[in-house]
């Protein structure tokens, strides 16, 4: 059975699978929520209460509004029903600003006559519609000061005032709906006639409500019935009996699929799915003036039609709060965070009770109440606020630090130092002591400290790839070269003494160039090792943004660890080797007691280099580099020290120690 419904209507009669023909001009509750739900959403209120009359629908509607608001993740502090009035106590032990009220237009004053002092919340009210200016008393006017009001939207339609105007039981005869009306309301129709009796009614609104409704329901069946009756083979056989029942179910159709708009308005209207009109709603503001007048001023639309997003139209600038707010009020069960945190959900509480806490270090947040960080890139920091991500500080060992020019300075010295030690030997080549232990392995020893001092500024400046495949390869086979050499003057040496025994097998190495190809051997096997290096996984420029937060160390990164660390094994080997063969050399003649120096200048690598394994494993930034750079310098220095200094004293400070009568007479 068809049946056009005027006025409310329960939202069971929605489910089409029981009552498919079923229609309604009035909007849904699912649209007043919807329009509740938005203005909540526009003004980000999340925690929110509601007060609703002790009646069946106003108490399913809280209930509906309720599982709405908690289904876009907002939430509800209380939902109160008053039978009689509200208790002001009970309202301000809660800290929600927002309050929503379901009640009827004549329960208004009843329900807030207590509640008489200016109220320190905002009320939206869920009416049939305003109330008329009479039924505002005094004891509820701070209450409602500045209120927001969801009414269904009203079209003026044109006619009808001047009918109840006219309207009586003379000039409508007869009517004994209007002689009732007329013997009820004697004193007021004597005043002003039918238009005083109904604009003085307590239940105006809702009698207004009903009329646009019973309006809209005409026009819909005058249209449905015009679209139906008005077919080609209809005009011609409307009245045969044989067709009821087809207009009957035809109607139903042409309703679902009619659009039409009314006399007095200009909004299109239809029937949904559910077989209702689109909810088309107006937002008022209550004003109180100082003069206790009031006002309502019409602050925006709510059209359930609309494209997502032009639902809700709201000039806020037109909207007064009440004195308690001088600006747009804000309702959250906790304070709003700040860019830079994040919220974290109360234990016990609902999902609107969270507290903020300051993003970890390389996360931010870039806007307000934001659940979860956002980690920055890995080339990326936070700032102090942690509301940006900002570049990252690039670290690594420059020329300009001041560790860097200490470094850089020491490795100048002591290249000089060799150089000039270098220059002091060619001067004093034909003497003695120069002579001793094999002029051309001095010459290529001082020559490999020298370049091996220069080599540790390849360390130093921003790591790039030509430094990068050439720094640790130049320092393994220059410092290699050094340590061979060191092992070549020590078999010098071991070979010139030992071949003086009789019956000695090394006399025939006496005068060879064993020792100079022993060195040559040595050096291309740390050569071989950095050959397969650069061949295999070479050096390449690379960034740590793990080490150190907030800066990104520029680096080399050595391609293969197990590579680096041959390299290094092999220089223990050689340095080892060297040591070995000057403790065996150690008691000849003192003289010839080089070996005397080398063991001491071996001491002291071995034991820069054990301690530079550890350090360089457990420093981070430009510290593994400098780590690296010193051990370099004080290598090289305790060579360059340990073995050439002492020499250097004897020629330019002792030079009669450095004459054939004397080492002759020391051996």
């Amino acid at each position: 059975m068809l049946s056009l419904i005027y006025g409310a209507k329960d939202p069971i009669l929605d489910d089409k699978n029981h009552y498919p023909h079923i229609f309604s001009t009035i909007p849904s509750e699912h649209s007043l929520n919807e329009a509740v739900v938005a203005l909540l959403q526009y003004f980000e209120w999340k925690w929110v209460g509601i007060i609703a009359y002790s009646d069946v629908n106003f108490e399913r509607s809280s209930e509906e509004i309720k599982k709405e608001i908690i289904k876009i993740g907002y939430c509800v502090e209380f939902l109160i029903i008053v039978k009689k009035y509200i208790i002001k106590s009970i309202i301000q032990k809660y800290n929600a600003n927002i309050i929503i009220i379901f009640c009827s237009i004549y329960k208004i004053y009843s329900t807030f006559h207590v509640y008489s002092k200016s109220s320190d919340k905002v009320l939206i009210t869920v009416t049939e519609g305003k109330f008329p200016p009479y039924l505002f008393l005094t004891p509820v006017q701070h209450s409602l000061h500045g209120s927001l009001w969801i009414c269904i939207h009203k079209e003026e339609i044109p006619g009808l005032k001047r009918f109840i105007q006219n309207a009586s039981p003379t000039t409508l005869p007869g009517n004994t709906f209007l002689d009732g009306i007329w013997r009820k309301n004697d004193s007021s129709a004597s005043k002003g006639g039918l238009l005083a009796i109904f604009y003085e009614s307590p239940n105006i609104e809702n009698s207004i409500r009903l009329v646009h409704g019973v309006h809209s329901a005409v026009y819909a069946a005058a249209h449905a019935l015009h679209g139906l009756l008005y077919k080609p083979h209809m005009r011609e056989n409307r009245n045969e009996p044989h067709l009821q029942k087809y207009i009957s179910w035809q109607l139903i159709y042409h309703l679902k699929t009619v659009s039409f708009t009314t006399s007095g308005g200009n909004t299109e209207k239809h029937f949904d799915e559910r077989g209702n009109v689109p909810g088309n709603f107006d937002i008022w503001n209550l004003v109180v003036f100082p003069n206790w007048t009031l006002k309502f001023v019409e602050v925006g639309t709510f059209n359930s039609s609309a494209p997502q997003g032009e639902k809700l139209e709201l000039n806020v600038s037109k909207i007064q709060w009440n004195s308690h707010f001088n600006q747009v009020p804000k309702s959250a069960c906790g304070a709003s965070c700040s860019p830079g945190q994040r919220k974290v959900l109360r234990e016990g509480h609902q999902v609107c009770c969270y507290d903020c806490v300051l993003c970890p270090d390389g996360e931010i947040t870039n806007s307000s109440d934001m659940n979860n960080c956002i980690k920055c890139n890995e080339h990326q920091w936070t700032d102090e606020r942690r509301d940006k991500c900002i570049q990252r500080e690039t670290e690594y060992l420059s020329f300009h630090d001041y560790l860097g020019s200490i470094l850089m300075g020491i490795s100048l010295l002591l290249c000089m130092m060799s150089t000039v030690i270098y220059l002091i030997f060619y001067r004093h080549r034909t003497t003695c002591i120069v002579k001793a232990n094999n002029l051309f392995l001095s010459y290529i020893l001082l020559f490999s400290l020298t370049l091996s001092f220069l080599s540790s500024l390849l360390f130093i400046g921003h790591p790039r790839n030509v430094t990068c495949l050439v720094r640790q390869m130049t320092f393994g086979i220059i410092f290699a070269t050094a340590l061979s050499t060191l092992i070549g003057k020590t078999m010098t040496v071991v070979i010139a003494f030992s071949a003086t025994k009789p019956g000695s097998k090394l006399a025939k190495w006496v005068g060879s160039q064993i020792t100079n190809i022993s060195v040559l051997l040595l050096s291309l096997g740390q050569v071989t090792i950095c050959l397969f290096w650069l061949i295999c996984c070479p050096p390449f420029p690379d960034t740590d943004t793990k080490s150190m937060a907030g800066k990104m160390i520029v680096l080399c990164n050595e391609g293969s660890v197990v590579a680096f660390y041959i390299m290094i094994g092999y220089i223990g080997i050689l340095a080892i080797v060297s040591f070995l063969l000057a403790y065996y050399a150690r008691r000849l003649p003192d003289s010839f007691n080089e070996s005397q120096l080398i063991t001491f200048s071996m001491l002291v690598f071995c034991s820069v280099w054990v301690s530079f394994i550890p350090a360089y494993i457990n420093t981070k930034g430009r510290s593994v580099v400098a780590v690296e750079v010193f051990a370099i310098l004080t290598s090289n220095a305790g060579l360059l020290g340990f073995i050439f200094i002492p020499k250097c004293y004897i020629i330019l400070l002792r030079p009669e120690l450095n004459k054939k009568e004397h080492l002759m007479r020391k051996t």
